[in-house]
């Protein structure tokens, strides 16, 4: 592996093991397969990681904060609805996608590692900050008509739209993703206030 700063290595080898997590989730992770996709040797793991979980935790973080940045950016250039449509799309691009699959293989994690749900918890925290500025911002703005308190309702679009998403793209379930963007639409009519014309023209399509 070529020469890199020390903070270009620790970012290299993260940035390996969520190649890793895409394939094999978090559960199939080991140093020796994070290693062959750095094309490294695993002592370079240990030099900046203190054991593996460790590595997991920061490769949580640093996805965490790649998608925070993103909700920012996201924030500063559409309005609150579309922007909150944005980020629970079942339209995706590959990466989302795949990047989807890695937060859902993070809640697996979470399950068997007591220090790696702590963090999966601080991360999802920072996801629900966000769709509740989201709804604030709505209401202020007129756009939202709510039904329950912000921190409620974060929540709720937050289980219903990463739950639908995930068993919506199982290989032998009866939930379409079509059926899901239903159930979702629905749900932001009947939470958020919304109606069909804030729907219509927005990117939440199976398509």
């Amino acid at each position: 592996m070529a020469y890199l700063a020390k903070e270009e290595r620790r970012k290299a080898i993260i940035l390996a093991t969520l190649d890793v997590v895409k394939e094999n989730g978090f559960a199939g992770i080991t140093t020796r397969a994070v290693a062959k996709q750095l094309g490294a040797a695993t002592g370079i793991l240990h030099h900046h990681f203190k054991s593996l979980t460790d590595l997991k935790c920061e490769a949580l973080r640093y996805l965490s904060q790649k998608n925070g940045d993103n909700c920012i950016s996201v924030s500063k250039d559409l309005p609150p609805t579309q922007a909150l449509l944005r980020l629970i799309s079942f339209n995706a691009t590959p990466q989302e996608k795949a990047e989807t699959s890695i937060w859902i293989s993070a809640a697996d994690e979470a399950n068997r590692d007591p220090e790696f749900a702590r963090v999966y918890a601080e991360e999802t925290n920072k996801s629900h900050e966000w769709i509740c500025n989201n709804l604030k911002e709505g209401v202020r703005s007129g756009e939202y008509t709510l039904t329950l308190p912000a921190e409620l309702v974060a929540w709720k679009l937050m289980s219903l739209a990463f739950n639908l998403y995930d068993v919506s793209n199982l290989p032998d379930t009866d939930l379409t993703p079509d059926m899901a963007v239903q159930i979702l639409k629905d749900e932001l009519k009947s939470t958020l206030g919304l109606d069909s014309k804030d729907l219509a023209s927005q990117l939440l399509s199976s398509h």
